[in-house]
């Protein structure tokens, strides 16, 4: 069993990238929209969970330091969101990835040992690094780009925000890690689902004659098939801060691109580059590596 719940940040990253897939190969356009949906989706089973089992009273009786450490991580989150697909709309997926996954795996790692007092086995450090070595790999062919690209002011802007949203990233799991110690999974998974629908619902309303002169039924329905991946990558994730360090769940689940190429490879008929073959390797050694030093 314990083995199970160390690898939930893996089968959270699958979820994650499953979610990716539907956006990628039914060309969902309203980013902005998705994720207000998931959120709706998200709340509604939670809320059908709390009156199930007559929990409401739990979800409010928390202290008021717990409410606000859930709500400054989750609304980094958020906000790590908006600024995701800020970097999206200027450079390249892949640079932005690296360059997420890199400083949110650094950052937590440095929280944990620093405040948290947490001591890494040296196989632990040694998986972590060939995990981030390995993305890096499976994009060196984008972040190539960086150097002829440094003059142009907005692809200066994407990767300063890639950077913004993995420590944005990087808090939260920090945070809700914190979080954790004293509220329930589902406690905190409403929380989440909350603030993400209350931050993007005025976004929303801003660009409702966008939205609704370019979105119809067609593309909502792959819009909420993504999202209801996302609501159970989320779960999984929050179950994993439960259960393990912060550290321990952000690095595996950095491995996520393995899995989107992998997904790429089997439903988008993607073919695996020298590179993204290699990276993928490296990932599944570090990944065995973190794993055996539990």
């Amino acid at each position: 069993m314990n083995s199970i719940l160390s690898i939930l940040p893996l089968f959270s990253a699958l979820s994650w990238s499953a979610s990716a897939i539907v956006l990628k190969k039914f060309k969902i356009k309203n980013l902005y929209l998705f994720p207000s949906i998931e959120s709706c989706l998200s709340f509604l089973a939670l809320f059908l969970v709390n009156i199930y089992l007559s929990r409401w009273d739990i979800f409010f009786s928390y202290d008021v330091k717990t409410y606000l450490i859930l709500f400054i991580g989750y609304s980094l989150s958020v906000l790590g969101t908006f600024i995701y697909i800020q970097a999206l709309k200027r450079i390249e997926i892949g640079i932005v990835f690296t360059l997420a996954t890199s400083i949110q795996v650094l950052l937590i790692s440095l929280l944990d040992k620093f405040i948290n007092l947490y001591t890494f086995s040296n196989l632990f450090v040694i998986g972590t690094g060939i995990i981030v070595f390995g993305v890096i790999v499976i994009n060196l062919p984008h972040i190539k780009l960086i150097n002829s690209k440094t003059k142009n002011t907005n692809n200066i802007i994407g990767i300063v925000a890639s950077l913004a949203c993995g420590l944005c990233w990087g808090t939260t799991a920090f945070s809700v890690d914190k979080a954790l110690n004293v509220v329930s999974i589902l406690d905190a998974a409403t929380i989440r689902t909350l603030l993400t629908f209350i931050y993007f619902l005025p976004i929303n309303l801003f660009q409702y004659k966008i939205i609704r002169s370019t979105t119809n039924f067609y593309e909502l329905k792959f819009l909420t098939l993504s999202g209801l991946f996302i609501t159970i990558a989320m779960l999984l994730w929050t179950s994993s801060l439960k259960v393990n360090t912060g550290s321990w769940t952000t690095v595996l689940a950095s491995s996520a691109p393995v899995f989107a190429l992998s997904l790429g490879f089997i439903f988008l008929n993607e073919k695996l580059k020298r590179n993204e073959f290699l990276g993928i390797l490296l990932c599944l050694i570090g990944v065995l590596s973190i794993i055996l030093s539990n």
